[in-house]
């Protein structure tokens, strides 16, 4: 064997053993989970991910698979989520990270933190329209609380909402928002000017004048994935993008 057909093995392949007996454990539907998932990345992901990586290139064709194979929905019930133990939740994270950090990255946005956010907190109307296709990865979420000075610290958000009517007016910035430049629905998070409580609002940024977000460019790791530097500048949302019932952070 040449030292070439080596370096045709990822090295990230599964070699199949259980040291800890993992298994054994599982009933077969988080099983069968658990072995589609590393298929994927064995068969799919592997194959391709380094070129992703070398060109800081989200792998969007990847992102579709997950929601063909059924991986997408972080266990919510319904809404066209599949049906998802914890345990095969966190089976499918333990595969796509073991491929590829970005491609686990994203599901976590994808669906623990935006479609979680709007299972959790949003209305029967909002839950219609947005979890179905987002378990599809047909829609793209994301998530944004981080900020420029303060990072993720929920009682220091800068960002603002004023209620004008029957639209919102928000205004701030977010950093390190993955999917922030792709997304289709993106989960902000703002102080209400009037009573000062943090409320959260789907921002669709086709739609939205005075949203913008640019790419952040030149990071070391998770390459493959992109967070972005967003600008709220009297960006307008109607009431009916707020989630009813986000009334604090908390």
């Amino acid at each position: 064997m040449s030292i070439h057909d080596d370096a045709e093995r990822p090295i990230g392949r599964a070699r199949g053993t259980d040291f800890f007996r993992i298994a054994e454990q599982l009933d077969d539907e988080e099983r069968e989970i658990w072995q589609r998932t590393r298929r994927f990345v064995d068969d799919e992901v592997l194959p391709v991910i380094n070129e992703h990586w070398e060109r800081a290139d989200f792998p969007r064709d990847l992102a579709l698979r997950l929601g063909e194979l059924g991986l997408v929905g972080d266990g919510i019930e319904g809404y066209g989520c599949p049906p998802l133990s914890p345990i095969a939740n966190g089976l499918i994270h333990l595969e796509l990270n073991r491929g590829d950090g970005s491609l686990g990255t994203f599901l976590g946005v994808q669906s623990g933190l935006a479609m979680r956010s709007i299972s959790m907190l949003g209305s029967e109307e909002q839950k219609q329209r947005w979890l179905p296709a987002m378990a599809r990865v047909e829609a793209i979420g994301a998530f944004a609380l981080t900020e420029p000075d303060h990072g993720s610290d929920s009682v220091a958000l800068e960002t603002s909402a004023r209620r004008d009517g029957d639209t919102w007016v928000l205004d701030g910035q977010k950093k390190w928002i993955g999917n922030g430049t792709i997304a289709d629905v993106v989960v902000v998070w703002a102080r209400d000017t009037e009573d000062e409580k943090v409320k959260g609002f789907l921002v669709e940024p086709a739609q939205t004048p005075g949203y913008r977000a640019e790419r952040i460019d030149g990071k070391g790791s998770l390459r493959s994935v992109w967070q972005a530097h967003i600008a709220l500048d009297g960006a307008r949302v109607p009431e009916s993008s707020r989630l009813p019932e986000a009334r604090s952070f908390g």
